[in-house]
This record gives C-alpha cells, structure tokens and sequence, in this order.
C-alpha cells in the first residue's frame, strides 16, 4: 500500500467530516439547539440589565475584533446560529480555519440592540472556546510537519461535536465521536473479557462487533506492554474485517515503537492495522512520537485543558 493510499484510509477512519459539516442536517439541528440551550441558560427567566426596554429597540452595527493571533473555530456554527435563530446580520470576510490576527474583525452583527447584548456573551463564549482548541491543535500539526502523521483528538471534550470540529479547524482529525462510530477496547474493557475465563473472549468479542456493527470507523485495541501487542497481532492475523483494525501504544516511549511496527510488517500485518500513540504526549514530545512511525498521535488536551483565544465585541459609533 502507497503511503497516499494509506492516508486515505486514516482520514476516512479518523475524521469525520461529513458529519461535522453544516451541509448536515443533524449537525446544523445540533449546532442551533446547542446555542439555544447556551442562551437559555444564561437569559433564564429574562435578561435584568435590559431596562428600561425601550432604550434597547435601537438598531445598531457590532464588531467582534480578535485581541490576539488565533486560528477560527466556531465562526460558521455562530453566523448560521444568528441568522437561523435570532433577527440579526451577521457576516464575515473570515471562515472557520482562517487565521486571524490582533485587531482583525472577524465577525459584523446587525440588529437590535437588545438582540446583541442578550447574545453577546453565548457567542463570545463558544468562539473563544474553539478558537483556542483550534489554535492549540494548529501548534501540534505544525511540530510534525514533514511526517506521515496526523494529530487527532480524544472523547475528553467539554462540548462534544463542536469541540470535535474545532480540531478540523485546526487542521486535526476528530477520532470517534462517541461510542457508536468505532469501538475501542481499552484496559477496562480488557479487563473484563479476561475475567470471563474465556481465552477466547477477545476474539469472540471482535468477531460479534463485526457482525453487529459492519459500519463502524475502525476497532481499536489498547496495548500497554509489548507481551500485550503480540497479542493483539495475533488475533489480527486470524481476523478480517470491512474496516480498519487500530493498535493504540499506550504510554509507551516513542523509541520503542519503530521495532514493534516493524513486527507488523515482517508478519504481513501492516496494511491490515493502523496505529495510533496516546498518553500524556506534548508539544514537546510530540516530534519524537510522529517520528516513530504511527499513524495517529490523540492529545487529549486539545480539549480538556485549552486556553481560549480573546475576543470582544463593541459596538460601532457609541
């Protein structure tokens, strides 16, 4: 398999683009209830500080200015939230994945003023928030350049679909979205097949998945040792399915890594099983891992520990 080919097969496993596209009804139904549900919360019962009401009916133009350098995320989900939801303009020159730099407008709102301030703070919210996930995943994909490998992110998200999509901006893969897409069988999981008593529990339990869910992204398996990947190879060899088989290295040392791909490949193995790096990687260890010859790195920080990008929103000629 040539190396463009096999690169096919790991986008097509790892992200999900054609669900995490606004040409998506269920995502563009996912997109308005979630912005909807941000300012339901934060309205409540009604919003206190708009009084008297009448000094609000005004028709004013806004503008959201980036106060620092960040790559966009959010931008599109916010303007098709305006204009579907709420009785405002909203355009931009930008586009999600652009990168913006300090004092660059990346957003004009038109529309009462009522409207503007209710929603200021939701929207200021959820572009930060992804346009820091953005920029942070930018920072990973940039480290590897020049390597076959791709950064993708993990479950440990905060707003599920959104954040997952904020790491495509960024020029990252989403990984499963959640439990339904691809099946990962990790230590736990292990855990409890192994105590079945059935030495072939796993293998039962792969063969089932199969079966039950042919649609499925990828199976994945965690290893932890390398008694643990041989394993696995093992059960692979015997093992066909419509779908890629990935092999998760669990803090395992990039160093260790190369010798046990090329396991895979004296074993006929390679182009059957795709193979992915996670625990506790940096931007600082990030290189050593690509260069090890993985085909995914997941960084769960990308969504569970990210700064966000500073904007603000002012209104024109006040």
């Amino acid at each position: 398999m040539e190396q463009s080919d096999r690169n096919q097969v790991i986008r097509h496993a790892f992200d999900a683009d054609i669900e995490l596209s606004l040409n998506n009804v269920s995502y563009r139904d996912y997109v308005g209830d979630f912005f909807s549900r941000m300012m339901n919360e934060d309205i409540g019962k009604g919003d206190a500080s708009l009084t008297p009401e009448q000094s609000y009916e005004t028709s004013l133009n806004t503008r959201v200015i980036a106060k620092s350098s960040a790559i966009i995320a959010g931008l599109d989900e916010t303007i098709f939230f305006l204009l579907s939801r709420k009785e405002l303009t909203a355009t931009s020159p930008f586009k999600n994945g652009d990168v913006i730099e300090a004092g660059n407008v990346l957003l004009h709102i038109e529309g009462k003023a009522a409207e503007i301030i209710t929603v200021e703070r939701t929207i200021l919210n959820i572009l930060q928030r992804l346009s820091g996930i953005a920029t942070a995943t930018r920072s990973y994909v940039e480290r590897i350049s020049g390597t076959n490998t791709f950064v993708v992110g993990t479950r440990k998200t905060l707003w599920g679909l959104l954040d997952k999509r904020a790491i495509q901006c960024g020029g990252g893969l989403t990984h499963r979205l959640g439990l339904h897409d691809a099946a990962m069988l990790k230590e736990n999981h292990l855990a409890i097949l192994r105590k079945s008593k059935n030495p072939d529990s796993l293998k039962l339990a792969v063969t089932e998945m199969i079966s039950a869910y042919p649609y499925l992204r990828f199976i994945e398996i965690e290893v932890t040792n390398t008694d643990e990947y041989r394993e696995m190879l093992g059960y692979m060899k015997n093992i066909t399915a419509p779908f890629p088989f990935v092999i998760m290295f669990d803090h395992f040392a990039p160093e260790d890594i190369p010798a046990l791909i090329a396991e895979a490949k004296a074993k006929k193995l390679y182009n059957h099983i795709l193979f992915e790096a996670s625990g506790n990687i940096s931007i600082e260890t990030i290189r050593d891992y690509a260069e090890s010859g993985v085909d995914v790195i997941s960084i769960g920080a990308l969504t569970h520990s990210v700064t966000s990008a500073d904007f603000s929103l002012l209104f024109d000629s006040i």
